[in-house]
């Protein structure tokens, strides 16, 4: 079962309201009332499921399109780890980069992560700014962050087969002293 983008999105704005307080498996408070959710209600929990430092090549300028200012930036490689499962993130897929016309950008990615056990899982991480943070990322700068809707497709035989039927958030950011990549932190809604 695939999850749609707006189910992504209701989970993310859960997720930006209480950002500075995710812990790996770990409940996050009650909101308050000022957050306008009524007493005693819940605000969802999330587990790490694995930090990834994802290798980039410098990206392809396609131009100003009807949509705004394209670029894709080809995903080279790089490594994956958490607690219950870890790899390598294979060559190949990309990054279709968007800065939006009202100066918002967006990042649509697919890519293949393969397993430490020799499992291939396709990913789809798809995220949107309104800063234009994304297009300083895509031109080097190493303080960019934003978060992300990540979708997993993992063979239904393996182990890895609850990624199928899981809702995640993914942050996405530079950091200083890595260049050609990009860090991914990628969590599950408990």
């Amino acid at each position: 079962m695939r999850h749609s983008y707006a189910s992504g999105v209701a989970a993310l704005s859960v997720l930006m309201l209480t950002a500075g307080s995710i812990r790996a498996a770990e409940p996050l408070p009650s909101a308050a009332p000022a957050q306008g959710l009524p007493d005693g209600a819940k605000v969802p929990a999330f587990e790490l499921v694995y930090e990834s430092e994802v290798t980039i090549s410098p990206p392809e300028d396609f131009g100003d399109t009807i949509d705004g200012h394209r670029r894709v930036i080809p995903i080279t490689g790089g490594t994956f780890h958490g607690p219950a499962i870890r790899g390598t993130v294979l060559a190949g897929g990309a990054d279709w980069n968007l800065t939006r016309r009202d100066g918002g950008s967006s990042v649509e990615a697919d890519y293949y992560l393969r397993t430490d056990d020799g499992v291939t899982i396709r990913i789809h991480n798809q995220g949107v700014t309104g800063d234009g943070s994304r297009r300083s990322a895509a031109e080097g700068n190493e303080t960019f962050f934003m978060y992300t809707i990540p979708s997993f497709e993992a063979p239904a035989s393996s182990r890895y087969d609850w990624m199928n039927r899981a809702l995640f958030i993914g942050t996405l950011q530079g950091r200083k002293g890595l260049a050609g990549a990009v860090v991914i932190r990628v969590f599950r809604l408990m």
